[in-house]
């Protein structure tokens, strides 16, 4: 045999062996379409993946299609009606989760179904086989999922922007105004509101130097609340009826007093 025909013979023998392979274990492992088991022993498949989810079924024992709940069966049509039989139902609150039962009235039996809805077409294999095991399927969503992910994405990001940019959550005619200002008119705010949520305490230009943030309780007692300042504005998430902006005095420079600014909700 001449040098390298032996590799060619072998490359060729095994090109041949994975063509047979192909039409039986090959096939067979590519047409198991993905699926989770439940604990409760029912098979969930992701709507819309190929290949079509199956539904198998023991002759003369009714099998079960979940779908999503809000959504309403429109049409079914299956392949081979004289040797299968069909209804639809619901469950849960108020009967908003629909189902279709399924019964094969033999074995070896191999046909589709086909759903339309209101939301979704779903097409689904059905087989059966006196080991049957696969009574009871439904499905994940993963596009509605994604989709619903990202609209609590965007919500979050325009409420984030909001503090950031300083703005309210309600408008301006429905803010909180109702606040009083006195003390030390140079630490003073232009304008406090809230939006039954943050306090918004704004000036034209911040001070120079930044006041710290102080909460007058009922009792008097006094404690330093947190704050972000955005443009010429501090953003409390909190609401209060007394807030003081305070300068205290400093030891490093005597004589300073202790600067004050009062914050009083009508």
């Amino acid at each position: 045999m001449r040098p390298g025909t032996a590799n060619r013979y072998v490359l060729a023998l095994g090109l041949a062996l994975i063509g047979t392979l192909g039409s039986s274990q090959l096939e067979a492992g590519a047409a198991a379409p993905p699926r989770f088991i439940l604990p409760d022993g029912s098979v969930r498949y992701d709507y819309g993946r190929r290949p079509a989810p199956v539904l198998s079924c023991k002759p003369h024992y009714v099998c079960d299609i979940t779908l999503d709940s809000g959504e309403s069966v429109l049409n079914m049509a299956i392949g081979d009606a004289s040797r299968w039989v069909i209804a639809g139902g619901q469950s849960g609150p108020s009967g908003t989760t629909p189902h279709v039962f399924v019964k094969a009235t033999q074995p070896n039996l191999d046909t589709n179904l086909v759903i339309t809805t209101t939301k979704r077409v779903y097409d689904v294999t059905l087989r059966s086989a006196d080991d049957a095991k696969d009574s009871r399927i439904s499905f994940f969503y993963p596009d509605d999922d994604a989709a619903a992910k990202a609209a609590i994405a965007i919500r979050q990001r325009a409420a984030i922007d909001s503090v950031l940019a300083g703005t309210p959550q309600v408008g301006a005619d429905q803010a909180d105004a109702k606040y009083i200002i006195g003390g030390d008119v140079l630490l003073a705010p232009d304008k406090v509101f809230n939006d039954g949520v943050r306090t918004f305490i704004e000036w034209k230009t911040l001070p120079a130097e930044l006041p710290k943030i102080v909460t007058i309780a009922k009792d008097g007692s006094a404690q330093i609340t947190n704050f972000r300042v955005v443009g010429s504005a501090y953003i409390v998430d909190t609401i209060n009826p007394n807030f003081d902006l305070v300068i205290g005095a400093s030891a490093d420079r005597p004589g300073r007093p202790e600067r004050r600014a009062l914050i009083r909700h009508l």
